[in-house]
């Protein structure tokens, strides 16, 4: 990112001198990079979004009263399956993932 960010100032420097408007080498090439770099962050802004806005459902290991109750990003343990609703945590202590039982 850091390296594109240079590259596009680099473009605008060169595009500011005159002669104004002129077609400036790489111009093609830049705007792909920066068009995929936009989708790639795009598409990450929406992965956080579900994982600490939206939530996630957990991974559950059975249907005993023992068994574990897993957030779906790290497989922390966060419960088992006999904890009261009230002791289950909104979010996992582990990496902050937002969790939905």
């Amino acid at each position: 990112m850091n390296e594109l960010l240079k590259q596009i100032q680099k473009y605008i420097k060169a595009y500011k001198e005159p002669p104004y408007g002129r077609e400036v080498e790489g111009t093609t090439e830049i705007l792909e990079k920066a068009s995929q770099t936009l989708i790639k962050t795009a598409h990450r802004v929406v992965l956080l979004e579900n994982q600490f806005i939206d939530g996630m459902k957990v991974k559950y290991q059975g249907d005993d009263e023992m068994d574990g109750i897993e957030c779906p990003i790290c497989k922390y343990e966060v419960a088992t399956n006999d904890d009261y609703a009230e002791m289950r945590p909104k979010h996992c202590p582990e990496c902050g993932t937002k969790l939905i039982y």
